[in-house]
């Protein structure tokens, strides 16, 4: 989940320079039939949760340990756990039974592009029992959060977030070591880690997904082939979106559009969010190539994202909806592109009337306010590895999840409209 940050946190104001390339020409993929692969029992998995919920690993806290789940989120820096009872938990860390627990004696609150909390900053031994590296219980500075708005998400099973950005974005600011980065100083790991989301699969069913979380130089079951493009700058992982085309037909937005105020690669968040002039021309193209051959057409609660749509599996409409592909930019003149159908950009609707007949699927993709933000839909079926020390973020296709194909690193220079656009921070 995407942290909400002002800019004077940065220390200074930032004058900056995206690559913004428009492009002319995409593949023309035809949409995607293969249903996504299930979760292989060789496979060490130790990310779970329900999709729109998020991805969540098991930590133990505390002497003795108490153990919990927390929100994998590449989207904030924190590590921080449930301190008291509410109604969406069935859990908290109870601080008084832990021999270990130091409090630090200052308050913290961390505000998301959706949801807040507030606690006090304390120290305890943390372990997190899932993870090949990460696994000696180490004294961590965590949060105790002792209140919160809109932050928990009802039988998500997750009482708390790791946040895997960088320290900057760490909450009070010079006062915090991320978890990432302490166990990745002590455990004297490559300064990366990757990400592998599956998504929901038929073998469990559409109520719940599966990832792993693979820390150091480790890239799991990745495939060696893979593309990448750099962090734009070291806070969130920001890249620069270039271009987004819907079945080879480019949304006519010029790129500075896309990545103000910024573009941001977040596990936290579940849909493809985007600002509102790029979100009105993507639904209107959508709506437009999707709706030809449906009969009666979706409701229009269906295109805003608050109401679900059901079909049965072997339904022909999933032929009605279009290939969606992002253009990352590598350079000045030069983007690798991400194409997702729209077995990734549907998500199963969460508590839906789903039968053995019907499937029943809602929109993951919204209108934003903080700029470009690329979610779980665009994440699942890739392995995708965040290498903090060289400041570049590789993608590469996944032995699990939904279909997702990749271009290598494509030239633009002659097609640019817009080539240096300058933002002022």
């Amino acid at each position: 989940m995407a942290l909400h940050v002002h800019w004077w946190l940065l220390g200074c104001h930032v004058v900056s320079f995206i690559a913004c390339i428009t492009i002319h020409s995409t593949s023309t993929l035809p949409p995607d039939l293969p249903t996504p692969s299930p979760p292989s029992s060789a496979h060490s998995w130790n990310l779970f949760g329900r999709p729109g919920d998020g991805y969540y690993t098991s930590v133990e806290v505390g002497t003795p340990s108490q153990k919990f789940n927390v929100l994998v989120d590449t989207g904030s820096s924190n590590f921080a756990i449930a301190a008291v009872m509410q109604k969406e938990l069935d859990s908290y860390f109870e601080a008084k039974n832990s021999s270990s627990f130091v409090d630090l004696e200052k308050e913290v609150e961390v505000g998301y592009t959706q949801g807040s909390w507030s606690g006090r900053l304390g120290k305890d031994v943390v372990l997190f029992p899932a993870l090949q590296a990460g696994t000696t219980p180490y004294l961590m500075d965590l949060v105790l959060i002792t209140s919160s708005h809109n932050f928990y998400v009802n039988n998500s099973q997750w009482q708390g977030i790791v946040g895997l950005a960088f320290p900057v974005l760490a909450k009070p600011q010079g006062a915090v070591q991320p978890w990432i980065d302490e166990v990745i100083l002590r455990d004297n790991l490559t300064n990366a880690f990757t990400l592998e989301l599956c998504g929901p699969s038929r073998e469990a069913g559409p109520s719940s997904h599966y990832g792993r979380l693979t820390l150091g130089s480790g890239s799991g079951s990745c495939s060696p082939v893979a593309v990448s493009c750099p962090i734009r700058r070291k806070w969130f992982y920001e890249v620069v979106v270039t271009a987004l085309s819907l079945q080879g037909k480019e949304v006519s937005i010029p790129c500075i559009k896309f990545n103000t105020d910024k573009t941001i690669v977040d596990s936290g968040t579940s849909n493809l969010r985007l600002p509102p002039e790029v979100f009105k021309a993507v639904m209107k193209e959508l709506k437009l190539q999707a709706s030809g051959g449906m009969n009666p057409p979706l409701p229009e609660g269906f295109w805003s994202g608050n109401e679900e749509a059901c079909w049965p599996e072997s339904s022909k409409l999933w032929m009605n909806f279009p290939n969606l592909t992002i253009h990352l930019a590598t350079g000045n003149h030069s983007a690798i592109t991400i194409t997702v159908g729209p077995r990734s950009y549907l998500r199963p609707a969460p508590d839906s009337v789903s039968t053995s007949l019907l499937d029943c699927w809602v929109l993951g993709i919204e209108e934003s306010q903080t700029g470009t933000v690329l979610g779980a839909v665009i994440l699942e079926g890739l392995c995708v590895t965040f290498d903090r020390a060289q400041g570049v973020i590789t993608f590469s296709e996944s032995t699990c999840g939904p279909l997702v194909t990749l271009s290598e690193t494509h030239n633009t220079e002659g097609r640019d409209k817009y080539s240096m656009a300058q933002v002022n921070r």
